[in-house]
């Protein structure tokens, strides 16, 4: 029974570990936002209804991952799905918003 409860503590405190390994995004609705993922390769979104997203080469040695916003809310993407090669792997939080006003500002009141 020690043993189990041990394996569970240390299950928890991996997970948490990855929790804190993602990087936030926070991008509109109708906007893009691109990060650079090094050479890592391909990628995969929880929700493809909230984001759209694209991996780009930016140079020989660079890779962009851009995420456009869909619908408000928030998932995970995960960029370098391919392990072959010891390529990295990104774990990106997105949240996405709603667009900006088109509108300008209204007149204060007097």
């Amino acid at each position: 029974m020690k043993q189990l409860a041990a394996l569970l503590v240390l299950c928890g405190s991996a997970a948490l570990a990855f929790a804190d390994d993602r990087i936030a995004i926070k991008v509109r609705v109708g906007e893009t936002v691109a990060t650079d993922v090094g050479y890592a390769m391909g990628f995969f979104c929880d929700d493809q209804s909230i984001v759209r997203g694209e991996m780009r080469n930016k140079d020989a040695d660079t890779n962009v991952f851009s995420v456009t916003g869909l619908a408000v809310g928030t998932t995970l993407c995960r960029a370098g799905t391919v392990t072959v090669e010891n390529r990295p792997t990104y774990l990106f939080e997105i949240t996405v918003s709603k667009p900006a006003s088109s509108r300008p500002p209204a007149a204060p009141r007097r």
